[in-house]
């Protein structure tokens, strides 16, 4: 009844708004945990699942290969094959990199999701002052070894363009 409501990606649509739309509309009375299950169910209808969005990743990061061809992407899964760390930096941000500084600004921050991981990224500047994203990864949490596989990942695409130059 509420789905419309949830395909706006940027809307946020609060257990008490809903409550109220359903007593307003329905004259139904429901509870706040109740409210907050169905908007939670709701959301996974119309959007689908993070779980199902993680069992396509392979397959989108193939897509983005295909269609940015020279793209350095690096999918990194634990012996069991669950996910562990994925690596994107497109073709054109490493084409890009040789007009710009040569000072990387890295950053990381968490993501909220049910499934908690970590965006790590490096941006660099160009002459004229813009930021270009040079590559980011979404690793299972911000830890040594984690920023140790995205710089490892990060060093190879630098050398390799330094290289062909």
């Amino acid at each position: 009844m509420v789905n419309h409501n949830f395909l706006n990606l940027k809307s946020t649509y609060t257990p008490a708004e809903i409550m109220e739309e359903m007593r307003n509309l329905h004259g139904i009375r429901m509870n706040y945990k109740k409210t907050y299950r169905a908007k939670e169910k709701a959301l996974e209808l119309v959007r689908g699942s993070l779980l199902e969005y993680y069992a396509k990743f392979s397959a989108y990061l193939y897509m983005v290969n295909i269609i940015n061809p020279g793209s350095f992407i690096r999918l990194h899964k634990t012996e069991d094959n669950h996910f562990l760390y994925a690596f994107v930096a497109l073709s054109t941000s490493i084409g890009g990199w040789r007009y710009c500084m040569p000072i990387i600004v890295v950053d990381g921050t968490f993501l909220k999701s049910v499934y908690k991981a970590t965006i790590l990224s490096s941006s660099v500047m160009d002459a004229a002052g813009h930021i270009l994203p040079l590559a980011y990864a979404i690793v299972d949490s911000e830890n040594n070894v984690s920023w140790e596989w995205f710089l490892t990942c990060l060093t190879l695409i630098l050398v390799k363009e330094k290289a062909c130059a």
